[in-house]
This record gives structure tokens, sequence and C-alpha cells, in this order.
């Protein structure tokens, strides 16, 4: 605790006083390999396979020398990856030896969740049917994981776009009258990383939305994003190209995400701005942030 403070309080200086952060939060895409074909992905299973362990160790250690303390793995579906006998986890253990303070995991889910990583992130877009129009036939095999204890803590990701937008009450509903063992659910907005298609909403269509998430929120329902980060979203008024953020692939590595700067404006990032409202010391965004740091 003592080093994460030593760490954090100059950190938290920089980033809200002055505005000259440096790298905190470091995601590494340690396999392109996926065993779902997503909508809208064109991420996965495009032949780069997985990094060797003794890659990954270099990227690491080099993401904590220049002073990255918080790390997320995605892929792919990161929960395949192996070199010979290692898995994920001993990826997370080397992680830990190295230093970083949280080790969190984006997941569709569907290769259970028996990790010693601090947070599972868990895609989830929706009831049955709508969750079918992104990623398949898979709501219950990932609801099952997700009660399956033990397990670490999980917050759900759910996508808006224009097919899973009309499910996101019901779903929200049903994780609350369920009791579904989530800290929460944050939600993405689809972003057209390949150019605008079938799923895009556009921002009036985006703002529409987010008035009912804010309307979700006042009456108590599982959202995770904060007020403020919800209404950054709606003007479209936040920094892009977060510099707190770095996410490395086998192809090398990028400011804030694997996308052009061409799809920023359209970017629906929940996280992005729940980043940018916390450096604006907007308080329920501070709040989150702190939760999950």
């Amino acid at each position: 605790m003592l080093a994460r403070l030593r760490h954090y309080v100059p950190y938290a200086w920089r980033f809200v006083a002055t505005r000259t952060e440096g790298p905190l939060i470091y995601g590494l895409a340690v396999t392109d390999r996926c065993n779902l074909t997503c909508r809208a992905c064109h991420v996965s299973n495009n032949g780069a396979g997985d990094l060797p362990f003794a890659r990954i160790s270099d990227m690491l250690e080099s993401a904590y020398a220049r002073g990255c303390r918080e790390l997320y793995f995605t892929g792919g579906e990161p929960m395949l990856w192996r070199d010979g006998d290692r898995t994920l986890e001993d990826v997370i253990a080397l992680a830990r030896r190295i230093g970083f303070f949280h080790i969190h995991v984006y997941t569709n889910g569907t290769q259970g969740l028996d990790t010693s990583a601090d947070l599972m992130w868990v895609s989830v877009d929706g009831l049955p049917e709508t969750y079918k129009t992104r990623r398949g036939d898979h709501f219950d095999e990932v609801e099952r994981a997700i009660r399956t204890l033990p397990r670490p803590p999980v917050t759900v990701i759910y996508v808006i776009d224009r097919f899973t937008a009309p499910g996101i009450e019901p779903f929200l509903r049903w994780v609350r009258d369920t009791e579904l063992p989530v800290n929460g659910v944050m939600v993405y907005f689809h972003t057209p990383y390949y150019g605008k298609d079938e799923l895009y909403l556009d921002a009036e269509e985006r703002a529409a939305v987010i008035d009912r998430l804010l309307a979700c929120k006042r009456v108590g329902l599982p959202l995770v994003n904060s007020r403020a980060g919800l209404l950054a979203l709606r003007s479209g008024v936040w920094p892009r190209r977060m510099p707190v953020a770095l996410v490395a692939d086998g192809d090398g590595e990028s400011v804030c995400c694997r996308a052009s700067d061409a799809v920023c404006p359209d970017c629906g990032y929940g996280a992005c701005t729940e980043l940018s409202e916390a450096q604006r010391l907007k308080p329920s965004a501070v709040l989150a942030m702190v939760k999950y740091l």
C-alpha cells in the first residue's frame, strides 16, 4: 500500500494540477486468437497468434520502467493464450513479480473466469436474443461462468450499437433482479474502427441513449459509468488520445487505443470519459476511478 501511495500521490498531482501526466495504464493484447466471431470485430484471428512469453516479459518490463502500474490483458481472447505449457496465469504471475499494482483481464467469458487477476471485464451485450446479435449463442455459458465461484470480481461490459441499444434497460433490471454477482455494468458505444456501418449510432442517436442511461442511474440500476462520464460521452467534448494509457500488440504500441486517429471523433470508450472527467475533478468520475484503482 505504501508503494502505491508513493506512486499515486505525485502522479495525481501531475494528472490534475499540471496536466503533464505520463502513462499509468498499460494494455497488452497477448493473442489475436478468439473462439468467437463477433459482429464488427476485425482484430481477432488475423494470423498473428500468441505473443511469446519472453516478448511479453520484455514488454511488461519496459512499460513498468516508464511508469505504468495498472495493467490489463486483452486479445483476441486472452484466456486462450499459450506458450508451451504456460497459460495466462503464468503471465499474471509474471506481472505481479514485476510489480504492477492491479491486473485486469478483458474476456468474452466463454473460457471460464478462473484466474488470479484482480478484476475480470466480461462482455455481455444484453439478454440472450440481444446478445446473440453481437456475439452469438453463448449467453448461458457466460452467465454460468459469472455465477461460478471462486473467481475474481467481475464487471460487465455492454457495447451499445443499433441492435443492442433497445436491450439495455431490460438487461440492467435483470442484473439487479437476479442478483448477478458483479460490480455492475459499464457501457461502451460501438466505435466504427473500420468505417461507419449498420451498427453505428450517430451523435443524436447516441445522445438519446445516454439520456436513457442517465435515467437508469437516477433509479439506481447497476450502471458503473459515472454521471459525469456519461455527460461527456453525450457532448462528445473530451480530449482524445489520453496519454495516461498505452496499449500494445505484436505490431507495436499506441496511445489510448489501437485504432487510427480517424475514428477518434466517434470514440465510444466509456473508460476514456471516466479518466477525462476525473482529471477535471468531477466528483462522480473521481469516485468511479478510485473504486477501480
